[in-house]
């Protein structure tokens, strides 16, 4: 069912092109600086151009903001180690951790200042 509605989509998506250009096939000539002027082109072809420009620029931005968030989820994945380790030893130590009141998990309360300082960095 969902290979049909994609179907349906990218139909509609298509019809709306085709008709585009064929409502925009005027040509047009774009002027420079310094005299020069480009060759003939349909107009429906300089928006298309604008479009395709514009998706491989979003998908640059996109890119970069990924890899920034790759590397916070890093840092917070073995910050998260971290504190399981040392839940993971306390409970080594013989003390279980339903019998303890607070496990010492960092929180805005009482959160140790390097864990702290660590958490503002990321963010």
């Amino acid at each position: 069912m969902k290979s049909y509605i994609k179907a349906a989509g990218l139909i509609i998506i298509l019809l709306f092109l085709v008709t585009f250009g064929i409502k925009n096939n005027h040509m047009i000539q774009l002027s420079y600086y310094m005299g020069y002027r480009s060759i003939d082109f349909p107009l429906y072809l300089l928006a298309y151009g604008c479009v395709v420009i514009g998706i491989f620029v979003g998908m640059l931005i996109g890119i970069t903001n990924r890899f920034s968030q790759r590397k916070k989820v890093k840092v917070l994945t073995k910050l998260n180690n971290e504190l399981k380790a040392k839940i993971g030893k306390e409970s080594a130590e013989g003390e279980k951790p339903e019998d303890k009141k607070s496990l010492d998990l960092p929180s805005e309360e009482k959160a140790p200042e390097k864990d702290v300082e660590e958490t503002q960095k990321i963010t």
